[in-house]
C-alpha cells in the first residue's frame, strides 16, 4: 500500500512538471556494477557484507533542466550472512529491482538523487557450511517482496556515460528465521549508457 502510493505521487509530480514544461528531454539506456549488502537484526547484530551485482535498463525524464526522475528495472545479485552457533550460513537472493528517483542536476557533470525501490524476489539459496555443507534450493526464508529508500550521486563522464553510486535503505525486511526479521542496506556503484536521446514538446 505504502509502495503504491509512492508511485501515485511520482507520476502526478513527473505530470505536473511535464504540463509545465516546453520541451521534455527522454533518455534511455543500460547500467550494471557490483552490489555491497548488509543484512541487519533489530536492534543491532549485523552481519559482514555481501558481494553481489546488478544489471538492466533505466528511463531518465526531465521536464525541467535541473530536475527530473529516473526510473530503472534491473536483475541483482545479492545476499546476506550469518551464523548460529558455530555454523556459518550464506544466503543467496536474485531480485527484480525496481527503482523510481528524483533527479537533480546542480551542473552539467553532477547529478544527485533520491528515492524509493521495490525488489521481487527471483530466486533464493542457502548454504550450510557446517561439518558438511547443505543446500537449501529455493530458501523459504527469503521474502517476496521488499521496499526501501535510496539516495545517490552520479558523475557525468560525457553526454553518454556516467558513474553512479548509492546507498539503499531497507524499510521492510528481506528475510526471516527462526522468528528474526533481517532488513538488508546496499551500497551500489555502477557504470550507465544512455543509449538514446530524444527531445520532445510537452503538452
Amino acid at each position: 500500500m505504502i509502495l503504491k502510493r509512492l508511485y501515485i505521487i511520482t507520476v502526478m509530480t513527473l505530470f505536473t512538471f511535464c504540463a509545465g514544461a516546453q520541451n521534455v528531454k527522454v533518455s534511455l539506456g543500460v547500467t550494471g556494477g557490483g552490489i555491497a549488502t548488509q543484512m541487519l537484526t533489530e536492534p543491532a547484530p549485523s552481519s559482514p557484507m555481501y558481494m553481489g551485482g546488478y544489471g538492466g535498463a533505466f528511463v531518465n525524464v526531465n521536464p525541467l533542466k535541473k530536475l527530473g526522475v529516473r526510473i530503472g528495472a534491473n536483475y541483482s545479485m545479492q545476499g546476506g550472512k550469518y551464523q548460529i552457533g558455530q555454523v556459518p550460513i550464506t544466503l543467496s537472493q536474485s531480485y527484480l529491482n525496481v527503482p523510481v528517483s528524483v533527479m537533480y542536476h546542480p551542473k552539467s557533470f553532477i547529478s544527485l538523487e533520491a528515492g524509493f525501490y521495490q525488489n521481487v524476489l527471483l530466486g533464493s539459496k542457502l548454504v550450510e557450511q557446517g561439518s558438511s555443507v547443505i543446500e537449501v534450493n529455493p530458501d523459504d526464508g527469503a521474502l517476496k517482496y521488499n521496499i526501501g529508500v535510496l539516495a545517490g550521486v552520479s558523475f557525468n563522464i560525457s553526454k553518454s556515460l556516467f558513474i553512479n553510486l548509492r546507498y539503499c535503505y531497507g524499510l521492510s525486511y528481506s528475510y526471516a528465521i527462526m522468528g528474526t526479521g533481517y532488513k538488508a542496506n546496499a551500497i551500489t556503484a555502477g557504470i550507465g549508457v544512455n543509449l538514446l536521446r530524444n527531445k520532445t514538446r510537452a503538452f
